[in-house]
C-alpha cells in the first residue's frame, strides 16, 4: 500500500506539467526541459563533483543526465529495474519505488519546489550548479559499422557506460568539447544558473551541449 501512495504522490507532482507539455515521439525525439521517464535507472558519482544518470525506459533511445556540484560528493551508486524519473530542465528527480530510494538533484533556480523523499525512503539531495540532458540511440552507425551502446544491466563501469568510449562514439568525454552529446547524439539540453539550451539535430550532424561551469552561459548546436 505504501509503494502504491508513493507512486500516485509522484504521477499527481507531474501530471499537471506533463499535461501543459508532453514528451514528444517520434525517430529523433527532443531533449526538452521537461520529461517524465520510467525503466531501467543507475544513478552514480562519476568524480567528486558530478553525479550521472542513465535511463533506458524500452525505447530505441537511451537518455543520460549529467549533475555537477561545487562541493565534494561522496561515491555512490544506486540502480533499479523499475524507476520513475522526472526532468524540469532545472532539476531532476529519481524514484525507486521497488528499492526505496529517492535523490533529488537540483540547481539553483530548481531548488525551492524540489519534491522532498518520501518517509521511509534512502537516497540524498544534492544542490549544484549545472544539469544536461542527452538522447543518444541505442544503435549507431561508426566507422562504417553497426554498434550498439552497452546494455545498462552490463554497466560496471559507469563513466565509461555514461560516455560510451568503449564503441568510440561520442559522450561527453569522448566528444570533445562536449558536456553533453557528442558523436551519435541526436539531442542534449543543459541548465546552469546562467541560462539554458537544447538541441535536437538530424542524421548529418550531431548534438552537443556547453554548460559545465559555475559561470559560462548555456550553449546547444548541431556540429558536423
Amino acid at each position: 500500500m505504501r509503494k502504491m501512495i508513493v507512486a500516485a504522490v509522484l504521477v499527481l507532482l507531474s501530471t499537471s506539467l506533463y499535461a501543459a507539455k508532453p514528451v514528444t515521439d517520434g525517430p529523433l525525439p527532443p531533449a526538452d526541459d521537461y520529461a517524465v521517464l520510467a525503466g531501467k535507472v543507475i544513478i552514480a558519482t562519476i568524480d567528486a563533483h558530478t553525479i550521472g544518470v542513465a535511463v533506458d525506459d524500452g525505447g530505441a533511445y537511451r537518455h543520460l543526465f549529467r549533475f555537477w556540484t561545487e562541493a565534494a560528493v561522496n561515491p555512490f551508486r544506486a540502480t533499479s529495474q523499475s524507476a520513475s524519473v522526472e526532468f524540469r530542465g532545472d532539476e531532476l528527480i529519481v524514484m525507486a519505488a521497488d528499492q526505496d530510494w529517492f535523490y533529488a538533484l537540483v540547481t539553483t533556480t530548481g531548488n525551492s519546489r524540489a519534491p522532498r523523499a518520501p518517509a521511509g525512503f534512502s537516497g540524498a539531495r544534492y544542490a549544484g550548479y549545472g544539469l544536461n540532458h542527452e538522447i543518444r540511440p541505442l544503435a549507431v552507425k561508426a566507422a562504417g559499422k553497426s554498434r550498439r551502446i552497452i546494455a545498462l544491466d552490463d554497466c560496471e563501469d559507469f563513466g565509461l557506460c555514461l560516455d560510451n568510449k568503449d564503441y568510440d562514439t561520442g559522450g561527453g568525454g569522448a566528444g570533445g568539447a562536449c558536456d553533453s552529446g557528442g558523436i551519435g547524439s541526436t539531442s542534449c539540453s543543459t541548465s546552469n544558473s546562467h541560462g539554458s539550451c537544447s538541441v535536437t539535430c538530424n542524421s548529418s550532424s550531431y548534438a552537443c551541449c556547453t554548460a559545465a561551469t559555475s559561470t559560462a552561459n548555456a550553449n546547444c548546436r548541431c556540429k558536423f
